[in-house]
């Protein structure tokens, strides 16, 4: 059956697949196992005792322990259900009633019957919406504001921001940053004008996104874009760059990164460097990559090629190098290489740094293992072949005809009954 039935096992990890179904995954260094269901949609997972799981898109499961408390969360769209690292209870029935704490970045939220009605409280600040999003009303201890959309709304985060619209998105106004040395203002006509001033930078848009232009006051930063994305020209402190979109684009921050584009999506290619590792990186018609990293003593590091959908290579630091020959989805996923990849690939090899080999070919046609005391290949259930330092074994349709040899006698078994020839291949006259 080919990739559809997986089986793996070593000392410390079992692996098993119905594809593209199921796959069970048990790791005791790493404390997980995991079950992967019609993948990506599903999946559930304990790692250290850290649990989540989703079927998407309509239920997801999570629990977490900090400190030795632990707190859950699940949902099965409508309805939810959870409880804190603090012990508290919350629960709701979307869009009816429901109460949610420590949730989505606030301590605490409310609603009935959204979107006449929500709330929500965030380190003392209480957020009132009514009719989301037409009315909200905003007040605490930091922060206060409303809002009747799209006609006019304010905010303000004492010491740190003030925002105001009139006629969203039309007329905005907005400073950040008032608790730094750098305040920062923006205005907005949309799309007629929009601007960005601080004491450091400069940026005024008109038509937007066509015509920009952005400075730096203090770094001599400059950038133009006349119209975007068309052409663009930008310089500052070992910084350069130059764009004729979609013929030709160059752009480089000295001693880091460059960029560089022909005839976009055709060719483009990637350099960036470190202190320790420099990669290189060309990609063709974006899908088609081929990549290559070597360290600060020109040592290589890595290396990989993609061509989809035909051929995928990686070589990995470690040494490992896998190459497989059709690969229909152009990510890189592990969850999709266990459930969905074997399912197309009609050639893998594998290597790892050790000199250990296999081959696999027709989803276990032919596969091929190749290690130090051991070479081995097999056709289907029609033939085998493994040998050795000093022995062979050859066997024909799974067994039922098998021939052993380790240079001093030999062993003939027919159709898998319990006894067998031997005679020793020293005196070849001798009787079996």
């Amino acid at each position: 059956m080919g990739p559809f039935f997986h089986w793996k096992e070593d000392s410390h990890q079992r692996q098993w697949g119905i594809r593209p179904l199921l796959y069970w995954t048990g790791d005791e260094n790493e404390s997980l196992w995991r079950l992967e269901f019609l993948y990506p949609f599903g999946k559930y997972e304990d790692k250290e005792g850290n649990k989540k799981g989703y079927l998407s898109p309509i239920s997801v499961y999570k629990e977490q322990e900090f400190d030795g408390k632990k707190k859950w969360d699940f949902q099965f769209f409508p309805f939810f259900i959870g409880e804190t690292g603090k012990g508290e209870d919350y629960f709701g029935l979307f869009p009816l009633y429901g109460k949610l704490l420590d949730r989505y970045g606030e301590d605490e939220i409310r609603f009935y019957l959204w979107p006449f009605y929500g709330e929500s409280i965030s380190e003392g600040v209480r957020t009132l919406n009514l009719l989301w999003p037409f009315f909200c009303f905003i007040e605490g201890r930091k922060e206060r504001g409303y809002r009747i959309w799209p006609f006019y709304g304010q905010k303000e985060e004492f010491g740190v921001s003030k925002s105001e619209f009139v006629l969203w998105p039309i007329f905005m106004n907005q400073t950040k940053g008032l608790d730094t040395e750098d305040p920062v203002e923006d205005r907005m006509i949309f799309p007629f004008y929009i601007s960005k001033e601080s004491k450091r930078l400069e940026s005024k848009t008109f038509l937007w996104p066509f015509f920009s232009h952005t400075r730096g006051r203090l770094t001599g930063f400059e950038q133009w874009d006349l119209p975007w994305p068309f052409f663009q020209s930008l310089k500052g402190e070992n910084l350069y760059g130059i764009r004729f979109f979609p013929i030709y684009g160059y752009k480089e921050k000295e001693g880091e990164w460059k960029r560089t584009f022909i005839l976009y999506p055709l060719l483009k290619l990637e350099e960036d460097r470190t202190r320790d590792v420099h990669e290189e990186t060309i990609q063709v018609l974006l899908l088609n990559r081929i990549q290559r990293g070597e360290n600060d003593r020109g040592v290589e590091q890595e290396r990989s090629f993609r061509i989809w959908p035909f051929f995928d290579y990686k070589r990995e630091e470690t040494g490992r190098e896998r190459f497989s020959f059709l690969y229909l989805v152009p990510l890189k996923d592990e969850g999709l290489e266990r459930n969905l990849f074997p399912l197309f690939q009609i050639f893998r090899w594998e290597k790892n740094p050790q000199g250990e080999m296999s081959t696999n070919l027709f989803w276990g046609f032919y596969k091929r293992m190749k290690r130090e005391e051991m070479d081995s290949w097999e056709v289907a259930h029609l033939m085998g072949l493994k040998r050795g330092r000093g022995w062979k074994e050859l066997s024909f349709l799974k067994g039922l005809f098998r021939y052993e040899s380790d240079g001093r006698t030999a062993d003939l078994r027919l159709f898998y009954l319990p006894f067998h020839l031997r005679w020793s291949l020293s005196n070849p006259s001798s009787p079996p």
